[in-house]
């Protein structure tokens, strides 16, 4: 299998010394939600986005210095992509949430990240997992 050299480059990007990927995924939005709903006794509805922003961002800040690259989704993690570290890569989901799978940002905004990011906006598939697998 041969990969063009943008697609080597933009895979180099995401890598370690090792060539190994090791990326912090929080592109999370309707789990975290939840999780800092059963967090502070609010329902799920009235988490404020900003809360996410800034978990996300610290998040971003504090581990990126130890990861080669870190995935976000563009609702809620792109204020996080400019507080990782310099030499981190960026994977920026594509789909407005995880599982509607029928709920993707345009690629125009796929692009419109990709480009901000100067990394590159991918299509994270999501599937359930048989019983064995």
């Amino acid at each position: 299998m041969s990969l063009s050299p943008g697609k080597l480059k933009g895979l180099r990007a995401l890598a370690n010394d090792r060539g190994v990927i090791a990326a912090i995924a929080i592109d999370q939005r309707s789990a975290l939600r939840k999780l800092f709903a059963m967090a502070s006794g609010r329902d799920a509805n009235d988490i404020p986005s900003k809360w996410l922003v800034q978990f996300k961002e610290k998040v971003s800040q504090f581990l990126t210095p130890f990861a080669s690259a870190i995935l976000l989704d563009p609702e809620y993690g792109l204020p996080a992509a400019d507080r990782r570290a310099k030499d981190t890569g960026l994977l920026l989901a594509y789909e407005q949430s995880g599982y509607d799978k029928s709920s993707r940002f345009g690629r125009r905004n796929a692009r419109e990240a990709g480009d901000r990011s100067g990394q590159i906006a991918h299509d994270m598939p999501y599937r359930q997992r048989s019983v064995g697998e």
